[in-house]
């Protein structure tokens, strides 16, 4: 109970739907311990990461909801534990993926940014950083596309198609 922060009837439970093997000894029950970190997911990987965030303290930070946090949780197999009920998320795999730092920076536009300043649709840039061979980084769900690239791109149309128009 006190290795997997779990409640005495969950482990019980756990164990005998999972038909984990028990050796009692001297009146106490000992489990195998490889079935167990099976069962609940622990290793050496989770035990030595320090910082965790509750499902809510990762919905603020990420600007994300529980069904996306979970969603990404599953896909990308990110270090999760539970402790009395409570779900934990790996902060360091979390920021691998949402990845804040290039957010907030002023290099990069998000797809949907660049299609107001451009009075374009989103699939139009899509279209034009596929085409161009743009640099793009995946955050989450998002594509951050690199501006300084984009506004090169745009202002060599705006040339090229400016000049087209004047004829």
């Amino acid at each position: 109970m006190a290795i997997y922060k779990v409640k005495r009837s969950w482990l019980y439970t756990s164990a005998k739907n999972n038909q984990v093997p028990i050796c009692k000894i001297a009146g106490k029950n000992y489990y195998s311990r490889k079935h167990m970190d099976a069962l609940f997911g622990v290793s050496a990987e989770i035990e030595a990461l320090t910082e965790w965030l509750t499902t809510e303290e990762a919905e603020v930070l990420y600007s994300t909801t529980k069904e996306s946090l979970r969603t990404q949780a599953y896909r990308r197999h990110i270090p999760t534990k539970r402790e009395y009920g409570k779900t934990y998320y790996s902060k360091k795999h979390l920021d691998d993926i949402f990845r804040p730092d290039l957010k907030a920076s002023n290099d990069y536009y998000t797809t949907a940014e660049a299609a107001r300043k451009y009075g374009m649709t989103k699939s139009n840039i899509c279209v034009i950083v596929k085409t161009n061979n743009l640099t793009k980084v995946k955050v989450g769900v998002q594509n951050l596309i690199v501006k300084e690239e984009l506004d090169r791109i745009m202002a060599s149309r705006l040339a090229q198609f400016g000049a087209y128009r004047l004829q």
